[in-house]
C-alpha cells in the first residue's frame, strides 16, 4: 500500500495539469472570499460583515467552496483519463498491481485532494474569522465547525462521481462534458418530471444540498439584540425556499451515492481490458 501511495504522489505532483487546476481552485476561492469581504452591503439588522464572523463563517465559506467542487471533479477526471491515455493503468497491471490496488491509488488521490480543500477552507475561515469577529462567547468560535466535515464528504462525492465517469468512458474530454451537462442541465431537467419530495433524492441534488446557501434572514435576526438566535426567521419558514432533507439524511445519502460511484468504478475496472 505504501508503494501505491508513493507512486500516486509522484505521478500527481509532477503533472502540470494537476498543479494548474489546484492553483486555479485556490485562487478563485481566495478572490471570491476577498472580494465579498470588501463589499459593504448593509440593511437594517444585517451586514455582509456578519457572514465573516464566527460562527457564521463556518457556514458561509464551505458554501462558497462548494461552487468550485466542479474543478475538483474535473481534476480527478483528467488524472484518471491520463491513466488510460498514457496506458499507465496497463503498465501497473503488468508490473503486478491488482485492479483493487489501482482503485486504491485513485481513492487516495481523492482523499488527498479533499483534505487539501478542507484545509484551505479551514485556513481562510480562521484568518477572516479572527479579523472580523469580536465576540467569542457561547462557543461561537467552534459552533457549526461540523460543516467542514460535511463539506469534506461533499468534495469526495463530487470527485467520486467524476472518477466513475472517467473509468466508464476511459478518456478525459467526454466525461468532463457529460459531468458538467448532467450537473447543470440534465439532472435539473429530469427532476422537473418528479414530485418536489422526490427531487431531493437525486444524486447531484443530495450532494449539493450538503452545503446549502446560508440562511441570511436567520443570521440577521439571530444577531439582533436580545434574540440570541431564538425564533429566528428563515426563507423556508416564510415559504420562499423549498424544504430540504435533514443534514444527517443528506449526509447518509451522499455517502451511499459515493459508495455506488466507487463500486461501479471498481466493477468497470475489473471488466476492462486495460
Amino acid at each position: 500500500m505504501r508503494s501505491i501511495i508513493l507512486n500516486e504522489i509522484t505521478k500527481t505532483w509532477s503533472y502540470r495539469a494537476f498543479q494548474v487546476i489546484i492553483l486555479l481552485h485556490f485562487t478563485l476561492f481566495f478572490l471570491v472570499v476577498l472580494a465579498t469581504s470588501r463589499m459593504d452591503i448593509t440593511i437594517p439588522g444585517f451586514s455582509t460583515e456578519t457572514l465573516y464572523q464566527f460562527p457564521n463563517i463556518w457556514e458561509f465559506f464551505p458554501w462558497i467552496a462548494s461552487w468550485f467542487n466542479l474543478l475538483l471533479a474535473i481534476l480527478i477526471i483528467v488524472m484518471t483519463g491520463n491513466e488510460y491515455a498514457f496506458r499507465t493503468f496497463r503498465q501497473h497491471v503488468v508490473d503486478g498491481l491488482s485492479r483493487i490496488q489501482l482503485l486504491s491509488g485513485k481513492g487516495f488521490l481523492i482523499l488527498m485532494v479533499a483534505v487539501y480543500s478542507v484545509l484551505m477552507v479551514l485556513l481562510f475561515s480562521l484568518v477572516f474569522g479572527f479579523i472580523f469577529s469580536s465576540d467569542y462567547s457561547d462557543g461561537a468560535f467552534v459552533k457549526k465547525t461540523y460543516i467542514l466535515l460535511v463539506y469534506f464528504v461533499q468534495a469526495i462525492a463530487y470527485m467520486s462521481a467524476g472518477f466513475c465517469l472517467a473509468v466508464l468512458f476511459r478518456n478525459t474530454a467526454l466525461p468532463i462534458v457529460l459531468f458538467i451537462l448532467y450537473r447543470l442541465i440534465i439532472e435539473p431537467v429530469i427532476r422537473l418530471f418528479f414530485p418536489p419530495e422526490a427531487r431531493l433524492y437525486f444524486p447531484m441534488k443530495v450532494i449539493s444540498n450538503l452545503t446549502p446557501m446560508p440562511e441570511f434572514l436567520s443570521i440577521a435576526s439571530g444577531n439582533q439584540p436580545g434574540t440570541n438566535g431564538v425564533d429566528t426567521l428563515s426563507f423556508r419558514e416564510m415559504g420562499l425556499m423549498a424544504e430540504d432533507l435533514p443534514v444527517y439524511l443528506n449526509l447518509l445519502l451522499a455517502l451511499g451515492y459515493t459508495a455506488i460511484f466507487i463500486s461501479l468504478a471498481y466493477l468497470l475496472l475489473r471488466k476492462q481490458n486495460l
